[in-house]
C-alpha cells in the first residue's frame, strides 16, 4: 500500500510540476502580468523567470530521478517541490488576506486567485512530503507491470483534477451582487396606535 500510494503521490507532483512548466512556457507573460497586478514582489520578469526555471528543473530532474531510480535525487527533488508549492500557498493566502485578488498567473487562462487556487498549492505541497516518506518505495518506470499501470493512471487523473480544479470551482457570477433596476429599499416602521 505504501508502495502505491508513494508512487501516486510522487507522479502526480511531477506531473503537475511538468503541466505548470508547460503552461508557463507557452505564455510566459501571464505570470508576469499577474505578479505586476498583484504588486508584492519586486521584479516581477525576475521573478516568474525564477518561478519557471524551477518549475521546468524540478519536473526534469524528478523525471530523471525516476529513470536512473536514484533515491537521493528524488528526494531532493521532493524536498524542492514541497518548498515551491508550499511557497505558492503561502502566497496566495498573502494576497487573499490583503484584498489583492487579481489573477493568479498560473495557467493560460485568465484565472483569479481564489481558495482553490491555494487549496490546490497545500494539497500538492502535501502531496509531496507523503512522497517524501514514502521515497524509498516509489515504483520506477522502467519496471513495466500492472503497478506501475495503476500508478501512472491515478497519477494522470489526479493531476488533471487538481490542475482543473480551480477554474472548475470559480463561478463569476458569485462575485459580482447584481441588483435589479429601479431597485427601491423600502422602511417599514410601526407606529403605536392611540388607545
Amino acid at each position: 500500500m505504501a508502495e502505491l500510494l508513494g508512487s501516486v503521490a510522487a507522479y502526480t507532483v511531477l506531473l503537475t510540476l511538468l503541466v505548470a512548466t508547460a503552461e508557463h512556457l507557452s505564455r510566459p507573460a501571464t505570470l508576469t502580468e499577474a505578479l505586476a497586478a498583484h504588486r508584492v514582489l519586486p521584479a516581477p520578469g525576475a521573478v516568474a523567470a525564477l518561478v519557471i526555471a524551477s518549475e521546468g528543473l524540478l519536473a526534469g530532474t524528478g523525471v530523471v530521478a525516476l529513470f536512473r531510480d536514484n533515491g537521493a535525487l528524488l528526494v531532493a527533488v521532493l524536498v524542492g517541490g514541497a518548498v515551491l508549492l508550499g511557497l505558492y500557498a503561502g502566497y496566495g493566502l498573502h494576497l487573499m488576506s490583503t484584498g489583492r485578488t487579481g489573477s493568479c498567473g498560473c495557467s493560460r487562462i485568465e484565472l483569479p486567485m481564489t481558495g482553490w487556487v491555494v487549496a490546490r498549492a497545500a494539497i500538492l505541497a502535501g502531496l509531496a512530503l507523503v512522497a517524501l516518506v514514502l521515497s524509498g518505495s516509489v515504483i520506477p518506470p522502467d519496471r513495466a507491470d500492472s503497478s506501475l499501470t495503476v500508478v501512472l493512471l491515478a497519477a494522470v487523473t489526479f493531476t488533471a483534477l487538481l490542475w482543473h480544479l480551480p477554474a472548475a470551482m470559480y463561478d463569476p457570477t458569485a462575485t459580482t451582487a447584481t441588483r435589479p433596476p429601479n431597485h427601491r429599499i423600502i422602511r417599514i416602521t410601526q407606529r403605536g396606535l392611540p388607545g
